[in-house]
């Protein structure tokens, strides 16, 4: 959830995306927790912090449906499996076979994207 509010935040006027989408993994977990993506934008664009985009998906879905979301995301390897493909978009993953799920692949490549910028 964090990486995606950040990427909505991005998207506004003033942001910088990147080559960052909301397409992809956010748009799959709004569509799991039944949030549209305009809405989900609005409340973060409207959110105070964090927890506030985190009320508000709260009171949209069930606990049911973010552990059903939180089971799946935490089995999904990158790139559906297809080892090729996770080194054409992240080539550093040649050093890191033991990366292999897609939230750690997002995660290392964040740490790798943004930490020269802290």
């Amino acid at each position: 959830m964090p990486r995606s509010i950040d990427k909505a935040r991005a998207s506004f006027p003033g942001g910088n995306l990147g080559e960052y989408t909301i397409e992809g993994i956010t748009q799959w977990m709004l569509e799991k927790l039944g949030v549209e993506i305009s809405a989900f934008t609005a409340a973060v664009e409207r959110a105070r912090d964090d927890d506030d985009v985190v009320a508000f998906v709260s009171e949209r879905t069930t606990q049911a449906t973010i552990d059903e979301w939180n089971a799946s995301i935490l089995q999904r390897l990158s790139r559906g499996g297809n080892r090729a493909e996770a080194l054409v978009a992240h080539p550093w993953l040649v050093t890191r076979p033991d990366l292999t799920l897609s939230v750690d692949v997002l995660e290392e490549d964040d740490r790798q994207s943004f930490s020269e910028r802290r």
